[in-house]
């Protein structure tokens, strides 16, 4: 990259070209430069651009005179999402930006969150836009890491309101962009481990632990998030060696319409092939919104509140069996070695005798339903015990370090 960074700013120019001038200003005052892409379809923008409207409907096979033809703006502005989105990743490629920063309402946030989705994981994005908190910005639509600013007001030109929201948004992604090294050592591999709360699961100390004390790097993934398809993301990419799927709940989260599910979790892996230790923490519950507004469809199951935003609903038995077939089937599709290591007596803390999700028949029907459904040649291994007992961890952090290590000679052959 650049001695100097530079930000990407895309903005439609033609009904937010004041705005995105204030924010140009803001950046370039920190000592970085811009590059301003206009996709704006309806007006002349109010300043040049550095990447006119025209330049990114090509980007699409496409002409402003077509899309304007079209006589339907959500066609004609998808379209030039596409064309940010295919001229982005090129500009990014060839080193042309450090980070980028969009402005925008329902029109620019979903030809932002195109954009995003695009760039690698770790490229610092930011999104101002008066729909940041609101139900079209869906962890699905989202999909990757970025930072958010909602915004008080309207963009309808500059009052105080705006233009503080604006200076924040500005400064804020102007120090990350400045501020941005990555520093690591790339001779040390990365292992991705996924859990819930510590309070809910508690192998990750012990795992973590015992895998860094042999000298490798473990980043851990909360399940109940959209961790779950970053990681999938970061595996995709090369960056991971290594995955101790201990808790893939987003599966079940994802087959019973819960919240917070990340589609295609428990894929990349079997796609690239890395040695994996698969578990079943958090099988058995999904959350599914605060307990006071729980969905029709989840009302008379049992449920736990686990704060004033979240729940946990149990899952059926018929859901218990679905979800170990769809586990199986994923996990058939792996390249690499595949251990999977079951805690007969509980697959999470409220999943014990006299706890609110205690579920010895759910758990039950999901272990026999699991090991009918692997292939041969995936190892199956049960345990007389608790998810949470120090024996599971033990357990978990002996087979992970023989199973890399092993992975780990036989790429230095």
């Amino acid at each position: 990259m650049n001695a100097i960074k530079t930000i990407l700013i895309i903005a439609t120019l033609d009904t937010k070209g004041q705005e995105t001038l204030f924010v140009k200003n803001i950046i370039e005052e920190r000592g970085l430069r811009t590059l301003v892409m206009d996709v704006g379809i309806i007006g002349e923008p109010s300043f040049t651009p550095d990447i006119p409207a025209y330049k990114v409907a090509e980007a699409a096979s496409r002409t402003l005179s077509q899309l304007m033809a079209m006589n339907d703006e959500s066609v004609a502005m998808g379209e030039m999402a596409r064309g940010a989105e295919n001229m982005a990743f090129n500009l990014f490629t060839n080193g042309d930006f450090d980070g980028v920063l969009c402005l925008g309402g329902t029109m620019g946030t979903a030809v932002a969150l195109r954009v995003f989705k695009r760039l690698p994981v770790g490229v610092i994005k930011g999104l101002v836009s008066t729909v940041a908190l609101s139900h079209f910005v869906t962890p699905q639509n989202v999909g990757t890491d970025l930072i958010m600013f909602q915004l008080t007001a309207d963009l309808w030109g500059l009052n105080r309101l705006v233009r503080r929201d604006l200076r924040k948004a500005a400064l804020a992604v102007a120090c990350a962009v400045q501020g941005d090294e990555e520093i690591y050592e790339k001779d040390v591999p990365l292992i991705a481990m996924t859990t819930l709360g510590g309070s809910w699961l508690s192998y990750a100390p012990v795992v973590k632990g015992r895998l860094e004390a042999e000298g490798y790097e473990v980043a851990l993934f909360h399940s109940p998030s959209m961790q779950g398809a970053l990681m999938e993301r970061l595996i995709e990419t090369g960056a991971i060696n290594g995955l101790l799927d201990l808790c893939p709940q987003e599966v079940m989260t994802e087959y019973c319409r819960g919240l917070l599910n990340s589609p295609g979790r428990m894929e990349a892996a079997a796609r690239k092939g890395i040695p994996q230790i698969v578990g079943p923490g958090g099988i058995g519950f999904f959350p599914a919104g605060s307990a006071d507004g729980l969905s029709e469809r989840f009302k008379g199951r049992k449920s736990k509140p686990h704060n004033d935003i979240s729940s946990g609903v149990q899952a059926s038995l018929e859901e218990m069996i679905a979800v170990a077939k769809i586990m199986a089937e994923k996990l058939n599709r792996s390249r690499g070695p595949v251990i999977v290591v079951i805690p007969e007596q509980g697959f999470f803390v409220y999943d014990s005798p006299d706890q609110p999700l205690y579920y010895p028949d759910g758990r039950k029907a999901f272990i026999e339903t699991l090991q009918e459904n692997l292939r041969p040649g995936i190892e199956f291994i049960k345990m007389d015990c608790h998810i949470n007992d120090a024996e599971y961890a033990k357990k978990v952090a002996d087979l992970a370090l023989e199973v890399f290590k092993k992975r780990k000679e036989e790429s230095n052959v």
